[in-house]
């Protein structure tokens, strides 16, 4: 299903076309025949394909996707869909500052111990020098625990539903993109971490405010580099 989801998001596949048939992907990617029909299924889930019984499946239009699916964002990361990335940047200006400003003002005791223990499992993995694949890789686990732990803090459970999705794509977006800039996501991530241990709403929203802008730039010299 990967697979196909990359060929479709980079454009190898477009929408209006047909997908192999069930016969030819299980030739072609060396599948069972029930693989390939539970890859299709799959796809038609996430919105990417259409099945016409008796004649097969097509592409869907993207506009169709839910692109905050999981496999759907870590397709369009890995295509280079830097449109895609810059609406998730967008959502995260619209959600993210007024999330940590609740969750500096609804902060309690506990917090501080809370953000230092994520904060600190974040610098700890920055710090490694083998970068596996995303699903495996401690400093994109440790960031996206970081990230939640201040939606949760919100205590807006619809905000912080609504935040996981952007917050891994954007967080898929920094492995696969943005390596280098390991050490200034752990900058930026302190300081909305201080903001909210200290309890101070208009720091919280300043710091992600300031760290989306930052985000934004990287993606753009990513995008002119061709990284």
């Amino acid at each position: 299903m990967e697979r196909i989801l990359e060929r479709i998001a980079e454009g190898a596949l477009q929408p209006g076309d047909w997908l192999p048939s069930e016969q030819r992907m299980k030739q072609e990617l060396g599948i069972s025949r029930g693989v390939a029909r539970e890859t299709v299924q799959a796809l038609k889930e996430r919105g990417v394909v259409e099945v016409r019984h008796g004649r097969g499946q097509w592409v869907r239009p993207e506009d169709d996707w839910n692109v905050l699916d999981r496999h759907v964002l870590a397709a369009v990361v890995a295509a280079r869909r830097f449109d895609v990335l810059d609406e998730l940047v967008e959502c995260r200006a619209l959600l993210g500052p007024p999330a940590a400003a609740l969750a500096a003002r609804r902060a309690n005791a506990e917090v501080r111990e809370l953000l230092d223990a994520a904060h600190a499992r974040l610098r700890d993995a920055a710090g490694l020098r083998r970068r596996p694949a995303a699903d495996d890789d401690p400093f994109f686990a440790a960031e996206i625990e970081l990230h939640r732990a201040i939606a949760r803090l919100a205590g807006n459970r619809v905000l912080a539903r609504l935040l996981e999705p952007v917050d891994t794509g954007l967080a898929l977006a920094h492995h696969e993109l943005l390596a280098g800039q390991r050490d200034g996501i752990v900058r930026q991530l302190d300081k909305v971490r201080a903001a909210v241990a200290e309890r101070d709403p208009e720091a919280a929203r300043g710091a992600v405010e300031r760290g989306v802008a930052q985000t934004r730039r990287w993606l753009r010299q990513a995008q002119s580099t061709g990284a």
